[in-house]
Parts: C-alpha cells; structure tokens; sequence
C-alpha cells in the first residue's frame, strides 16, 4: 500500500510581512535563510506545483495506486475501465516548475533546480502517456483491440510513473532541506522578538514535519525518538491557545492545528498496536491538514 505523500510548507505561512526588519532586526535572520525576494518567489512556486504533485486526489501517487489497482496486463477488456489521470493538474504543475526555474535562486536553489531539471521531461514523459490512453479508454476503444494498446503501453506508462515518483521524492528532499533551515531562523526570530506563541506553532510543524518523514520511510525507531518531543512541542502550542483572548485572530487556527498534531500522536500509537498501514496513512494525512491550516495563520511583520 502506497502511502500519501506529506506536503510542503508554504512560505507564506510563515510570513515575511513587507521585508522591513522588526524588532532587534527580527527578520534579518529569515532573509538570510530564505534568500532574496526572487529565491523566495522560486520557492514559492516550486512548493506550489509539488503541494499539486502530490494532492491526495489528482496527484501522481493517487494516480499510480489507481493505476496499479487496475492491473491492465490481466485486465478483461469486457469490463468498465476507468483509466485515472488529471491531465489539468500535471499541466498546471509542469507550468509552475517552469516559471519557478527560470527565476534566479543563487546558491540556496542548485539542489531544488537539479531536481526539477531531471523531474521536468519524467513528467512530460507521463503526460505524454495520460494524453495518449486517456481517449483510448473514454472510447472504450479497449473493447475492440482487447486491451492491446492498453497493455503495450503499460512498461513505458509505469516506468513513467515510477520515474515521476522518484522525481518529486528528490524535489521533496530539496524543498524540505530549505525549509527546514528558514523554519529554523523563523523559530529564534520570533522567539528573540517575543512571539512565543508563533514560536512554538511553528517550532511543532517543525517537529511534525521529522516525524512525519520518518514514518514516511518506514523508521519507527526514529518516529519513537521524536515522539516526546513533538507530544511537548503540540501541548505548548495547546497551552499558547489557551492563553489567547476568545477573539485573538489565530485562536481558531492553533486549536485546529494542535488536535491535527494530536492526532498524529494517537494515530502513530494506534500503529504501534495494529501495524496498520491506514495508521501510518492517517499520519499523514492529518500532517498534510495542519500544513494547509498553516496557510491561515496571521504571522507577526
């Protein structure tokens, strides 16, 4: 069973307000980690197409799970075949990797943009495919041949898929190294300026984000040892909530996000118990709401 895939912070979650430092030049060490307004725009863009590379609904994984379920080399050409694709979302990706390319990164983006160069023609190669079978099974043309293109295609179509996977795995790595690094600058800044409480939402998506890889490449080991520190990072973030005002503008939103983190918690000792790959799923699934959670959080300027 393939696992979803975590998504990646978006910059603007973490918020740059109008680049002016704030207090005891707060920002200062965020700029440096994150780079100058154009690596900042690439990244921004790169998070974009991969957050849409791997939706848990038109994604690539998702595709390629649906795809595998079909099992077309033994497939009877008699039956109803709904060939999984979103052609839309894969152009629309494609295009945000190209935009994001061409901007200037300096020497924070070499990893991101070697990445994307090899996953730019892997995705081509399966947008090729998608646009090549999807009318075949619209047509129910399958019916006629016996499923021959169907199955004729299925080596390249798969090693397209599996090339993709790869792909976006290695856009994951770079992304997650850079964010991590300016999470890291974020977490002291807001820290050193008295935003504990942002401080400490973020300090836990930090903690999440770990956690969640490790469950991802099946490290349970790994997972144990960062569990306490993200049961202490979400009670912080609950404790934080508790201190705002009923009407405090993110209230809603660290309550939101602590019972996601939570209930990673509970899901991965439901694992423990179980050994079920639905546990591990539902990980990341939560991981991947508290990310989109994150987009509403208003960060101090």
């Amino acid at each position: 069973m393939a696992l979803v895939c975590a998504m990646t912070m978006g910059l603007a979650a973490c918020g740059q307000g109008d680049g002016k430092p704030g207090p005891n030049g707060r920002t200062e060490s965020v700029k440096a980690a994150s780079g100058d307004e154009a690596t900042q725009q690439k990244f921004g863009l790169y998070t974009e197409a991969f957050n849409k590379l791997i939706d848990e609904h038109w994604g690539v994984p998702e595709n390629f799970g649906k795809y595998e379920k079909l099992n077309v080399p033994a497939a009877d050409p008699g039956s109803s075949i709904y060939f999984p694709e979103n052609i839309t979302t894969l152009e629309q990706s494609i295009a945000k990797l190209k935009e994001a390319r061409a901007l200037s990164g300096g020497g924070k983006s070499q990893r991101a943009d070697a990445a994307v160069d090899k996953l730019i023609p892997q995705l081509e190669a399966l947008l090729a495919q998608w646009r090549t079978l999807t009318p075949y099974f619209e047509s129910r043309a399958y019916r006629d041949d016996g499923l021959a293109k169907a199955k004729a295609a299925h080596p390249a179509l798969m090693a397209a898929y599996q090339a993709s996977l790869a792909g976006i795995g290695e856009l994951d790595a770079a992304l997650s190294e850079y964010q991590r690094a300016r999470n890291a600058a974020q977490i002291a800044a807001l820290t050193k300026s008295g935003h504990t409480a942002e401080a400490s939402l973020v300090d836990a998506m930090q903690k999440a984000d770990h956690f969640t890889t490790a469950v991802l490449e099946d490290k349970p080991e790994e997972a144990d040892r960062l569990l306490p520190g993200l049961v202490e990072a979400t009670a912080k973030v609950r404790e934080a909530e508790t201190k705002m005002a009923t009407d405090a503008a993110n209230k809603s939103e660290f309550s939101s996000i602590a019972n996601r983190l939570d209930s990673m918690i509970g899901s991965w000792r439901d694992y423990k118990q179980s050994k079920s790959d639905y546990e591990r799923e539902s990980i990341v699934s939560d991981y991947n709401s508290a990310i989109d959670r994150m987009d509403d959080v208003e960060m101090p300027s």
